[in-house]
């Protein structure tokens, strides 16, 4: 990973639920990357594209308790990168079935959980 995080944010990525959904996407964006550009490393895009997704993960104001992008009331990515997490997901997700079954599984069930309200930001007080 060459994503530069705090180690707050390190140990997000680092709980169960958090690293499991990283290595999904990790996953998908390999599937993606290999089967439209080929190689066996990921393309430069590809690589920036799987930088920005871990550093949104690593943020996510919702931790553990994160539900499936689609149904997250808090959507964190932008711009060119929202549209490309969709093409990636489209391509990917239904080819994990011969690749990372379990995978895919966990996701499928993940799609079942609420998803929380956005916490509120919480003050700190300038004592």
């Amino acid at each position: 990973m060459s994503v530069d995080l705090s180690p707050k944010r390190l140990q997000q990525l680092q709980e169960p639920y958090v690293a499991l959904e990283l290595k999904t996407i990790e996953e998908m964006v390999r599937l993606y990357c290999h089967a439209k550009h080929g190689g066996r490393n990921l393309c430069p895009s590809c690589q920036d594209f799987l930088d920005y997704a871990t550093k949104r993960l690593a943020c996510c104001p919702f931790g553990a308790k994160k539900p499936v992008c689609q149904k997250c009331k808090s959507h964190c990515f932008g711009g060119r990168y929202k549209e490309l997490a969709k093409e990636i997901m489209a391509f990917s997700g239904p080819r994990l079935i011969l690749k990372r079954p379990d995978l895919l599984v966990r996701h499928i069930i993940a799609t079942f959980r609420e998803a929380p309200e956005k916490p509120k930001a919480v003050k700190k007080d300038n004592a």
